[in-house]
């Protein structure tokens, strides 16, 4: 017959192998989630700034991805910028060699191939929208596509479609820079230089004489300074561009660092400690089986088998 001792002893043995397969199932259960908690509620006070931290976190990324898109966006925007100075100098190189051999025969292949280096740089888009014509979304922001078109073209109503208003970038710390400047604002001298080539070209059946006229030789001269001013205009972007490019670098950096503090302590809030978890549930076996083991011993015990 079981003794009154036993009999707590046995009640006791019970309660001691609920809690443990409760603990272990708990256990098992993080290291399959990886999470403290089933659920939100789990974490009990702690889940209003869990929540918050997740979006926080959620926020920062998405930051963080548009700033480091931007880097090929950037890449690609001082090609087009060094291409189009690169056509403005290029141009005026070739208008002083005119002067200094006094022949301009090759003038006009030359004012060709700069004006479609330019137009080409200045229509560049990036994922769809072009890199100078503001907020305006499809074509690019030079509408003509010829000399011809140029000539007689009002500037820059007639050569520029943009938008009122620049693409603007708003950064984490509320601060808004403009990513590109317009087409308009960077190229307008460039167009203004080289419509005034054309109509010069024009005025002279199309080709300038060889050898040019004193004043023929002085129009061109100060028409390529005026193409070598227009260029360092577009390099000058170039470089704003550029100082633009670098601090939405900082910016990504800084949005990274943040999202890593952010992610380590939403681990430390809501992630399972496998170390420790694997741990505990070594020990909590052991304790397991030594407690089922004695709890065994007392279920068979009587005064018979005493005797």
């Amino acid at each position: 017959m079981t003794s009154a001792l036993t009999l707590r002893f046995n009640a006791q043995m019970q309660l001691d192998l609920q809690r443990i397969t409760r603990e272990l199932g708990d256990l098992q259960r993080q290291l399959a989630s990886g999470a403290k908690a089933n659920d939100l509620m789990g974490y009990g006070s702690g889940v209003a700034q869990l929540i918050n931290a997740r979006g926080l976190l959620a926020q920062t990324d998405a930051r963080a991805t548009a700033a480091a898109q931007l880097g090929a966006r950037f890449d690609l925007q001082a090609s087009a910028l060094s291409r189009a100075a690169q056509g403005g100098t290029d141009l005026a190189k070739a208008m002083h060699d005119a002067v200094a051999t006094n022949s301009a025969s090759s003038l006009g292949v030359n004012l060709n191939l700069a004006f479609s280096m330019i137009t080409s740089a200045f229509n560049e888009q990036w994922n769809g929208q072009p890199l100078f014509a503001g907020e305006r979304v499809g074509d690019g922001p030079v509408t003509i596509n010829s000399l011809d078109q140029l000539a007689t073209a009002i500037i820059p109503s007639g050569v520029f479609a943009e938008a009122d208003r620049h693409q603007i970038l708003e950064l984490e710390s509320g601060a808004k820079i403009t990513l590109a400047e317009k087409a308009s604002e960077i190229g307008r001298d460039l167009y203004e230089a080289m419509r005034d080539i054309k109509q010069l070209i024009d005025s002279h059946g199309g080709a300038l004489p060889d050898p040019m006229p004193e004043a023929v030789r002085d129009q061109v001269q100060a028409l390529a300074s005026r193409v070598e001013n227009a260029s360092r205009v577009v390099t000058a972007a170039e470089g704003r561009s550029g100082q633009t490019q670098r601090r939405i670098t900082d910016e990504r950096e800084h949005l990274t660092a943040r999202s890593n503090l952010l992610t380590k302590e939403i681990g430390d809030r809501a992630d399972a400690d496998v170390p420790a978890i694997a741990l505990k549930l070594s020990q909590l076996e052991a304790q397991y089986q030594a407690t089922a083991k004695v709890f065994g011993d007392l279920s068979r015990l009587s005064l018979l088998e005493y005797l």
